[in-house]
């Protein structure tokens, strides 16, 4: 396939936060960013969606959607999707559903059924990459498990907790049934690339149409992708070690 832009949201407030938060698109932003990529000939879709047409046609003018956490301002969101005929993927942590702040099962039910593709975002939000095999094995299996019975979907995509993975986490996905996976990863995803690792990129509020634009296009600027991967393993390290006291503390 040509490249594919997958794009990565968290909150949509109805408006726009005191202080700039860059995980939290404004719904006014939000909108623009839709109908400027509409309006230049994107179809937007959910991410197994997305791969399914990108395997079909590598050349269709595709960009994936995608929300984690399932907070309930998803709603702002799912409304501007509506009106502009676009899908998406929403990463749910089971855990989370119908607590303050977060979506609960019935409105999950009426998104699905409204056509929002519905992913795992594991239990409890851990990260992967640094969980016991046990607890990793339960996070994906359980997560996976809940929301089909609860909404009668299948469950295809999962959204690794803080975009952390590594390749005993990726297997364990591909083993729990899931047919694709999504970290950060600050790029275009392209062919070749790890159905279990797939790349993403990260809409900022205030985002000029232009800078949208060059993202879909090139990825996102500067050096810090490449850097925050150098990085990455030293962080894991640290990671694990604060695993390792909470599970102490667990047991």
């Amino acid at each position: 396939m040509t490249a594919l832009p997958i794009l990565m949201y968290h909150g949509v407030p109805a408006e726009p936060d005191a202080v700039p938060d860059p995980l939290r698109v404004p719904a006014a932003d939000f909108r623009a960013q839709i109908s400027t990529l509409t309006a230049d000939g994107w179809e937007l879709l959910g991410l197994t969606e997305a791969l399914g047409a990108k395997a079909a046609d590598p050349d269709r003018p595709v960009v994936a959607l995608t929300f984690d956490d399932a907070y309930d301002d998803f709603l702002n969101a799912a409304a501007v999707l509506a009106e502009f005929g676009a899908r998406s993927t929403l990463y749910v942590p089971t855990g989370s559903v119908g607590s303050p702040g977060y979506l609960g099962w019935d409105q999950l039910g009426a998104l699905a059924a409204a056509g929002v593709e519905i992913g795992s975002h594991s239990r409890q939000h851990h990260p992967m990459d640094t969980l016991p095999p046990t607890m990793l094995g339960d996070e994906l299996v359980r997560s996976r498990a809940e929301l089909t019975a609860r909404l009668d979907v299948p469950i295809r995509s999962f959204c690794y907790p803080h975009g952390y993975s590594n390749g005993r986490a990726r297997r364990a996905v591909a083993d729990a049934g899931y047919l694709n996976a999504c970290v950060i990863g600050r790029r275009l995803a392209r062919p070749g690339d790890d159905r279990f690792a797939l790349p993403r990129l990260q809409p900022l509020p205030g985002m000029s149409r232009d800078e949208l634009r060059w993202m879909v296009a090139s990825g996102e600027p500067g050096l810090s992708p490449v850097v925050k991967r150098a990085l990455q393993p030293a962080w894991r390290l640290a990671r694990l070690a604060s695993t390792r006291v909470l599970m102490h503390e667990l047991t």
